[in-house]
């Protein structure tokens, strides 16, 4: 254990009580998950790096939220781990609550952790990349299954308790962004068949996710201002209309189905505080934000995306759909209202 580490958190805590630990990681320097190590003993215990087999058995649980987040936004569903599956090193979960896509290749730590909360105890499996950046956690709620909390931890826990000081090191990026190959890239675009297949043309063409929307600007995409973003989902709010939220990391892409009720900004946070869902953006993290229009064998697919000034996705928004049937015409409609008129 990081002793020094330790007392400095303790001694920040004294100064500012409220602030959260993902926060205080930044005033120290270090990643959550070294802070969370410090704690390691009775009430934080690491887990084995037996991922698919703790996916495999979350239904276990009961009901429970998990939370998934990015530096701009965190994303909080409260429901029960449903048809789980594994392949290789990606993993589904895809209940009518929960609904995550995986990449198991980004996961290197996790965590049981027990912490004081009012006269209780909130307990929680936390997961960290090689960087010790949180990648998803599950609370346990008052619905929660007790046994099926203490099977899984019985099963999962790391008897050794070592852990190892994360890497700083990031992945390399292997975007080109040629511009020459703008042509073929529209071209093979406007042959789209699957919303999936996107990823796919990105590699190929060894694209960034926004420079290609900049290139599609005019054909595919058009970009919209914060505030008309934030009017979008209010109207979505007030037509009660069904929509699609992806909030993601590397490791992570947590996927709210559903309408949208009681919005709340506060300060530079756009808040969504409904009983099973939480969203919590920063909106002064937004650089740009771009509806996106993507042919596929169900006809037109729409989404808006959310950029930070990294050119990191913070979010997507789509219309609820389905493979086989196409979109809303009014999540159509609705993103329309808002059309670059230059454009029209």
């Amino acid at each position: 254990m990081n002793t020094d580490l330790k007392n400095a958190w303790e001694n920040l805590k004294k100064e500012m009580p409220k602030l959260r630990i993902r926060d205080a990681a930044k005033h120290l320097n270090v990643s959550e998950a070294e802070l969370l190590a410090t704690k390691l003993g009775p009430s934080v215990k690491l887990l084995k790096p037996d991922w698919a087999d703790f996916l495999l058995n979350t239904t276990e649980l009961g009901y429970v939220m998990a939370l998934t987040r990015n530096e701009s936004c965190v994303h909080e569903r409260k429901g029960i781990y449903k048809d789980i599956s594994v392949n290789g090193q990606t993993a589904l979960a895809v209940g009518e609550d929960i609904d995550l896509r995986i990449f198991l290749n980004d996961w290197k730590y996790g965590f049981y952790a027990e912490e004081p909360k009012e006269n209780d105890v909130m307990r929680s499996f936390q997961f960290f990349d090689s960087k010790g950046e949180a990648v998803h956690k599950i609370y346990q709620t008052d619905k929660s299954s007790t046994a099926g909390w203490e099977k899984i931890k019985t099963l999962f826990v790391d008897e050794t308790q070592v852990f190892t000081t994360p890497t700083k090191t990031s992945k390399p990026k292997t975007e080109t962004n040629d511009s020459k190959e703008i042509p073929q890239f529209l071209e093979a675009w406007s042959k789209l068949e699957d919303t999936h297949d996107f990823f796919s043309l990105l590699r190929k063409f060894k694209y960034s996710r926004e420079f290609s929307l900049q290139a599609a600007s005019g054909k595919f995409t058009f970009k919209i201002s914060t505030e008309d973003f934030l009017n979008l989902m209010q109207e979505s709010s007030k037509r009660e209309l069904d929509i699609m939220i992806f909030v993601g990391n590397p490791g992570m892409i947590q996927i709210h189905t559903g309408k949208i009720q009681r919005l709340e900004p506060m300060g530079p946070w756009f808040n969504v505080l409904d009983p099973e869902f939480n969203l919590h953006l920063r909106t002064d993290k937004i650089e740009s934000v771009w509806v996106v229009d993507k042919p596929t064998r169900d006809g037109l697919v729409t989404s808006v995306e959310v950029f930070d000034n990294e050119g990191e996705l913070i979010l997507q928004m789509f219309g609820k759909r389905k493979p086989g049937i196409p979109q809303s015409s009014i999540w159509f409609q609705l993103t329309r209202e808002y059309l670059n008129p230059s454009l029209v």
